[in-house]
């Protein structure tokens, strides 16, 4: 095996504990949103002072209030599907399997500024190198698919 190779399977198994952390903190942010919208329902609900003149804070939680359930429901939705395609990314990366998935979760993660942005530069250019691409086909040629 050589240096280069070494190197870049180093690079590999790094880069995919990073994408299974950043998996992790994806999917805590599933326990922030039900405290979130809690917490939004308790402002909407708030007495505040008003002008005549002014439209009445209440009346302009009224127009969300449909809406809202909605916008957290969406938000978790995506919370779950990137840290499902972050945690699968990481285990891939990990085994040196499923490469083109590998190279669409990387690109997937540079949705996630900053973090993810770096994260995934930083691991399209390691599956991009052309010394990667036979780590890939290695297992794949031993690949025992019902396992």
């Amino acid at each position: 095996m050589s240096l280069e190779t070494e190197k870049l399977e180093k690079q590999l198994k790094v880069v995919s504990v990073l994408f299974m952390a950043s998996s992790g903190l994806c999917l805590l942010g599933l326990l922030f949103i039900p405290i979130h919208y809690t917490m939004m329902q308790s402002v909407m609900n708030m007495d505040f002072p008003h002008q005549e003149e002014v439209l009445h804070p209440r009346e302009m939680f009224e127009q969300m209030q449909g809406t809202l359930p909605l916008m957290y429901g969406i938000m978790g939705v995506m919370l779950l599907v990137f840290g499902g395609v972050m945690l699968a990314t990481g285990i891939n990366l990990y085994r040196k399997k499923h490469q083109t998935f590998c190279i669409v979760g990387s690109a997937m993660s540079c949705l996630c500024m900053p973090w993810g942005t770096a994260l995934g530069i930083w691991s399209l250019l390691i599956l991009f190198d052309k010394h990667t691409q036979p780590l890939f086909q290695e297992q794949l040629s031993d690949a025992d698919f019902l396992s």
